[in-house]
């Protein structure tokens, strides 16, 4: 059904045009409008197929509106009415999209004939524009992205029935066969990438792309898409007739992985790693397999390059980066507003992971959580968001496809820091914070010596009394707390991370009596410093 707007200034010939039986020709609701202006409000309210409108009106005159209709509601049709024959009017009304231009005093039948017709005119517009034949030029159009965005479905473990799995199978033509055999090989971007400017990335990916399905297509259906964390990701599907998917180890898919390696080094002058997956049922076991792929490919530092991964053959276990929990930690040097201090350790971390090859997916969350939890806690404590204290300057939310590299991890904190910083969230020149800081500096660095009340209010220059009660009441904990809390912290560090013998450790956290030592760190953790040591040295 149609919509008809009608247009003019003389209030008795609008109202006889009101009157008209339009239902009988299909349109469905009639508005009217006494001026240009007022026309514009009504088409901003409501959708209009047709318009009828006077040119001669005050303010916005008829031929105004049409080509206002023109900018801003293109399908919308156009009739004039006017007394003038004038010619210059029609030629006008043209360039403007009108589609007819009618003379008065008009009839009513002739008005209602020329809105019918104009109504028909619309309707097979429109019936083209959702015909289903347009409908397949654009599925055609666009099928590669519904190909990958439906295998990115699968991947996720997205909930489908299996008929409506077939329909869009059938209408993407994916020729994969349900409850056969498939596998994966996931390709990830080295050298000669992750340099380039992001529209340049996003043509060797497409490069990589063709050149793995030129490869591939010979013996496999292939289904390809990108996923969430950057990794080019290909399903194939032998198309064997008759004979049992071939072992992913065979040689045939090894040998495939790996002329993909050797014709993206010649032609595109870069560098891949690929991961070939253990096979499993097409789709039941998609998602699993593809979960069993993206944890494998975790472990592999991104300094590795042009790797190739058998999934199922044991690798090196990941472990933690000790400098990154090493006490005081982020989140207090944080709360203590030593920024330096913070972007040092920091500095620690990355000189770790590159010293002992521990650039892997798994560590790059493991730094990127930890600073994330850290900036959030901060925001918290003063009751704002991550975005309030930041200044909206920098995109505080960690990316997914920032885990590629160390740099890219390091460059985020950097920001989300400076932005931290210059917003003074919990403004640190304060004397009080600046106190703070100045005893933890020192309960640190006189760990292994005289660290009472009494030696650190000497220290600040304060009564030991009034420091106390003024650290609890801004820290929300004892000083005396913080010191265990530390030497404890600090020592479970040093017994994963060293070999340093249990009576020398507790000479360094300022125990005297190795014995009561490990009593206190038997208190605190559960276990004594050889039972933490046998347990999480790496």
């Amino acid at each position: 059904m149609v919509q008809l707007l009608l247009v003019d200034d003389e209030p008795m010939l609008l109202k006889s045009m009101v009157e008209n039986d339009w239902r009988h020709i299909g349109v469905e609701t009639v508005f009217q409008a006494a001026s240009g202006l007022e026309a514009v409000d009504v088409l901003g309210k409501t959708p209009i197929d047709i318009v009828v409108t006077d040119i001669r009106m005050p303010g916005m005159n008829g031929l105004q509106l049409c080509k206002f209709i023109r900018d801003h509601y293109p399908r919308t049709k156009c009739i004039l009415l006017s007394g003038y024959g004038e010619f210059d009017y029609a030629r006008q009304a043209i360039t403007y999209g009108t589609v007819n231009y009618l003379l008065k005093p008009i009839k009513d039948e002739e008005l209602m004939d020329e809105v019918a017709r104009v109504k028909t005119l619309f309707q097979q517009e429109w019936e083209h524009v959702g015909s289903l034949e347009r409908a397949r030029q654009t599925l055609h159009v666009h099928l590669p992205l519904l190909k990958s965005n439906l295998l990115i479905n699968l991947l996720t473990g997205s909930s489908m029935s299996s008929s409506t799995l077939a329909e869009r199978m059938k209408e993407y033509q994916l020729p994969f066969e349900p409850g056969k055999d498939c596998s994966f090989i996931l390709v990830r971007m080295d050298d000669g990438f992750g340099d380039k400017a992001e529209a340049d990335s996003l043509l060797f990916e497409y490069a990589v792309h063709n050149i793995a399905c030129e490869i591939l297509e010979a013996n496999y259906h292939v289904w390809y898409c990108r996923d969430t964390f950057g990794y080019l990701c290909f399903l194939v599907q032998d198309k064997g007739m008759g004979g049992s998917f071939e072992p992913v180890g065979d040689q045939k898919l090894e040998k495939s992985a790996y002329e993909l390696q050797l014709k993206v080094s010649a032609f595109l002058k870069g560098q891949v790693s690929v991961l070939i997956s253990d096979e499993g049922i097409f789709p039941d076991e998609l998602a699993l397999y593809y979960r069993k792929s993206l944890n494998e490919f975790r472990k592999v530092p991104r300094s590795d390059r042009e790797v190739m991964i058998m999934s199922g053959k044991p690798r090196v276990q990941s472990r933690s980066l000790q400098s990154l929990y090493s006490p005081p930690s982020i989140q207090q040097l944080l709360e203590a507003g030593r920024w330096g201090d913070v972007r040092t350790k920091l500095r620690d971390v990355f000189e770790e992971m590159n010293a002992k090859k521990m650039d892997t997916e798994e560590n790059m969350m493991e730094v990127t959580y930890t600073l994330m939890n850290a900036f959030l806690y901060i925001a918290h404590l003063q009751g704002k968001t991550l975005m309030e204290v930041s200044g909206m300057e920098a995109d505080v939310s960690p990316d997914p496809r920032m885990l590629y590299r160390a740099d890219q991890v390091m460059a985020w904190a950097e920001g989300v820091l400076e932005s931290m910083e210059s917003g003074s969230i919990r403004e640190f020149k304060d004397g009080k914070n600046q106190l703070i800081s100045k005893i933890h500096r020192f309960i640190e660095t006189h760990i292994a010596q005289d660290v009472s009340l009494q030696t650190i209010a000497d220290h600040v220059t304060l009564h030991p009394v009034y420091l106390s009660s003024m650290y609890k009441q801004e820290m929300k904990e004892n000083i005396s707390d913080f010191i265990m809390r530390y030497r404890m912290e600090k020592s479970a560090v040093l017994l994963g991370s060293t070999d340093i013998k249990i009576y020398e450790l507790a000479s360094q956290m300022g125990f005297q009596n190795p014995p009561y030592f490990s009593k206190l760190f038997k208190n605190y953790y559960g276990v004594t410093p050889q039972e933490y040591r046998d347990r999480h040295i790496t």
